[in-house]
């Protein structure tokens, strides 16, 4: 194991660096504006008033270190929506606070460095893939939820979802139809400029042009939108190294589920993102290496003031559609963040807070893929039924119960399945397939057919022996066909069952 950048310097030109460098430029454009919308909404007001600042330091310092230490070539890390709405729970528990968040980052980096060193990294690619759609999509509802008080205005209150909800109701008479107005033109903003060009920092844009626009109404009309200095009052730009004075009174018991939660929740998105970034490139990355990257930039984030990170799916394939060469352009990121953080700040407080709100709304439509919930809630029942339980455990309860819900609930579907076993036979252009392939075999498979494909441009997959297949293996299955064609191999599945047939047509024309 060693990290990716010492791999990538290797043979690194002028070019590249000049192609790193407008990268690294870009995307910081782009994560400025989202590193603030998330430490704003991680963060509750009544708990710190530091939570911009919260943001954009775990911009900096994860996606430094993400990218000095980590084992892909193009992952860009940092705060990512998927940790909003725990770390807004953990900061608002009294026995948690930011003191016991910082604890349970440090703690969460410790245990991904031992998980790297462990090569846990491999055993991930295990985990069921409606777990992942459900409870990714139920964080992407609560936090689209979370987003409406700022939107529009309310004034409300509650951590879960349900109060959440029970609130907005109560205050619907504290409705502000000029916040709602700025809200809408800031997500218009990052709905639309995308369409026109993927590299308009959209984000970036809506936050000029809301500033301008609550400048005017609060000066000319006489409104009162909520802005960062209305609230927050001057944002003072800075590094706050976690401070241990009241170590002692921390309850470290209270301290286990969040540090093994934001572990995990680490492993499996970073581990996501690099593997799209690997598929946008036709590259490889290193998941071991990768976790220790993550490790030590979760611990270094929450010495220095930040929160826990992870890779983030939208800034990687930004940095890769902006022709980011190597992991140099992530540090610069970071850098180029470093410099904004300390110029820009004294301005930000005539964002108005609509704004973020919107530019979370739209990451939490994309984060959701409803789409592809929809879809994949049409294939088979054990599968749905996995997947929808942990969607709805995620949405009423918290993350922590989607994932043990759903991971309960797949092995008690798949009992029988556990003891049918997957034997794999292997030839220099074949390989035959016989039992059941399910979520925790299906990669025997296409490690085979990998294996095969590096010898030879075809490989001819015999199923006739398979009597069943899941989505997990499905979509391993579609992913294999996806990244043969973009080498330009090639992989056929033949003597599949009508049943099977029909899935894998179906679910090859969804994921490819």
């Amino acid at each position: 194991m060693k990290p990716q950048l010492l791999s990538s310097v290797k043979g690194y030109e002028k070019s590249d660096l000049l192609h790193d460098l407008m990268a690294g430029l870009m995307v910081a454009i782009i994560a400025l504006p989202l590193s603030i919308a998330l430490g704003i909404q991680s963060v509750p007001a009544e708990v710190s008033s530091r939570g911009i600042q919260f943001g954009i330091v775990t911009a900096i310092v994860a996606g430094f270190f993400i990218s000095l230490l980590g084992g892909s070539k193009h992952q860009i890390g940092g705060p990512t929506a998927a940790f909003v709405v725990i770390l807004y729970g953990y900061l608002a528990n009294p026995e948690i606070g930011v003191l016991g968040l910082a604890l349970a980052g440090v703690m969460a980096g410790v245990l991904l460095v031992a998980m790297g060193f462990l090569r846990v990294g491999s055993v991930m690619k295990f985990f069921p893939y409606p777990i992942t759609v459900g409870f990714t999509t139920g964080i992407g509802v609560t936090l689209l939820i979370g987003q409406i008080k700022d939107f529009c205005g309310f004034e409300s209150g509650g951590t879960e979802t349900v109060e959440k909800l029970v609130s907005y109701a109560q205050n619907i008479s504290s409705f502000d139809l000029a916040t709602f107005g700025v809200g809408v033109l800031g997500l218009l903003c990052v709905l639309f400029l995308p369409k026109i060009s993927k590299k308009i920092p959209a984000a970036f844009v809506a936050l000029i042009v809301c500033t301008v626009a609550t400048a005017l109404l609060n000066g000319f009309a006489g409104t009162h939108i909520a802005t960062i200095g209305s609230k927050y009052g001057e944002v003072e730009a800075g590094f706050f190294p976690i401070d241990f004075g009241g170590i002692a009174n921390v309850k470290f018991s209270a301290l286990i589920v969040p540090s093994i939660v934001i572990a995990f929740l680490c492993a499996i998105e970073s581990l996501l993102s690099a593997t799209v970034a690997a598929g946008m490139t036709g590259t490889s990355f290193d998941a071991n290496q990768e976790l220790v990257g993550q490790g030590v930039a979760n611990i270094c984030s929450s010495l220095l003031g930040g929160l826990p990170a992870t890779g983030a799916i939208a800034r990687t394939a930004a940095s890769i559609e902006n022709g980011a060469r190597s992991p140099l352009a992530g540090i610069f990121h970071a850098l180029f963040l470093l410099v904004m953080y300390f110029a820009l700040m004294g301005i930000m407080k005539l964002v108005p807070l609509a704004v973020f709100s919107a530019i979370l709304i739209s990451v939490s439509i994309n984060m959701s893929r409803f789409p592809l919930f929809l879809k994949l809630a049409r294939f088979g029942v054990r599968d749905v039924a996995v997947l929808i339980v942990t969607f709805l455990l995620t949405v009423v309860f918290d993350l922590t119960y989607g994932v043990l819900g759903g991971v309960a609930l797949t092995f008690i579907v798949n009992a029988k399945n556990l003891f049918v076993g997957l034997k794999i036979e292997s030839e220099k252009d074949a390989v035959t397939a016989q039992g059941t392939l399910f979520f925790l075999n299906a990669n025997k498979l296409t490690d085979a057919v990998e294996e095969r494909l590096r010898e030879v441009d075809c490989v001819r997959v015999d199923m006739q022996g398979v009597a069943r297949v899941d989505e997990t293996a499905l979509e391993k299955l579609a992913s294999l066909d996806k990244n043969a064609r973009a080498q330009g191999k090639r992989v056929e599945f033949v003597g599949c069952n009508e049943k099977i047939c029909a899935r894998m047509d179906k679910y090859f024309s969804l994921l490819g």
